[in-house]
């Protein structure tokens, strides 16, 4: 059998939408359709893929009867076409597609257009849902750290990376003892930014100053609460809102970005400290594995996939920090008992608040989508220094 790397994952059957009374399978399809039915394919993934869903959605619109729409509020009236839309699809791709197919073979409707980007990360999650469970885990996560769409699966796969590697023994890995933490958290840094897959071809994200920015960062936690432990914030939407404020203010036009914890001056003295397992390292542990996720959360947000600068970074990790969520994410970090003296509760009690956090805070493809509908234009160019 070939490496897992030279196998065939998964296989997207993509089809325009038809219009009522178009044929939507052509014969070859149905063949291939029939065969996959009758198992003669092999366990590999396929999924239906129905391409311009905002064509078909505007052309449902057309075709309303407006005295229908008479008293509707704009949210109802797109909540009708909706529905309309998804019955006429049930009639015409739905149907003819369950007939050959089988209830086996899942679909997704998907378009390119910013106001539908929910379409195409519901296609990625149901690709890596089907890859992991007929496939392997192994090629699921690959299938998550390619895709650009969906973070929520950064999330999923970064948690999957970190519990194969370093995450499930923090307390006990033999390979951090008599290394500095500045050693030490250079893996798990590396592990976490490979998992997001950004475009950015000059590796600032590997870099020692962004190292150090997210190191002073986790630096904070020794400070000491800066918000209101009894008042945190609502997660979802109130987070991306008040992290898109934040960003609005900070990316005036050529206006350089201001970081309070800059890259230039002397890094953490703790960083510099060979490891050794007490409850105040493992938080620290914690704080730069999640503070580092945020930051790339963030960066997703604001890079919309365009290649990366240190401007563009540096927005990222000032928004971050000035937001709520980095100070609830510190308080409750600090909130963890210190008194881990045995390594494996310390092995797994630290994997459990990591992933606790990690799901907390984690924004979808809709929810980013919006967040982007809320930040004016960024003038990211030209670049300038940490």
């Amino acid at each position: 059998m070939p490496d897992l790397k030279d196998q065939l994952h998964a296989v997207w059957l993509c089809f325009e939408i038809p219009r009522a009374g178009g044929r939507l399978l052509e014969t070859g399809t149905e063949d291939f359709l029939t065969l996959k039915r009758g198992g003669k394919l092999g366990n590999i993934p396929v999924v239906v893929v129905f391409t311009k869903y905002d064509r078909f959605i505007n052309r449902v619109n057309r075709t309303l009867d407006e005295s229908s729409l008479v008293g509707l509020s704009s949210s109802a009236v797109k909540e009708f076409i909706k529905n309309k839309a998804d019955a006429e699809l049930k009639e015409i791709c739905i149907g003819p597609l369950e007939k050959f197919a089988g209830l086996d073979v899942p679909y997704a409707t998907v378009s390119t257009k910013e106001e539908h980007a929910e379409t195409l990360a519901r296609l990625i999650q149901i690709t890596e849902d089907r890859v992991c469970k007929h496939v392997a885990t192994e090629a699921s996560v690959m299938t998550s750290i390619a895709q650009r769409v969906d973070p929520g699966l950064k999330f999923k796969a970064s948690i999957e990376v970190g519990k194969r590697r370093y995450w499930k023994a923090l307390a006990s890995c033999a390979s951090f003892q008599d290394r500095t933490m500045w050693d030490c958290l250079r893996v798990l840094h590396t592990d976490l930014v490979a998992v997001w897959n950004f475009h950015d071809p000059r590796g600032y994200l590997y870099s020692d100053d962004f190292r150090k920015l997210i190191v002073n960062l986790v630096d904070k936690l020794d400070v000491g609460p800066t918000t209101n432990p009894n008042k945190t914030m609502a997660v979802g939407l109130s987070t991306v809102g008040a992290i898109a404020g934040i960003v609005s203010v900070l990316a005036g036009p050529a206006a350089p970005i201001v970081v309070p914890i800059v890259a230039s001056v002397v890094i953490a003295k703790w960083a510099y400290d060979v490891y050794q397992l007490s409850g105040v390292v493992l938080q620290r542990f914690i704080a730069y594995i999640v503070d580092l996720t945020l930051v790339l959360q963030t960066l997703y947000l604001v890079s919309d996939s365009k290649e990366l600068s240190r401007r563009t970074i540096k927005l990222a990790v000032a928004s971050y920090h000035a937001s709520p969520t980095s100070g609830e994410v510190h308080n409750r970090i600090q909130g963890y008992d210190r008194k881990l003296t045995l390594l494996e509760r310390a092995d797994r009690d630290t994997l459990d608040r990591i992933i606790e956090l990690m799901e907390s805070y984690r924004m979808d493809a809709k929810e980013i989508s919006a967040a982007r509908a809320q930040i004016p234009t960024v003038d990211l160019a030209p670049d300038e220094p940490w």
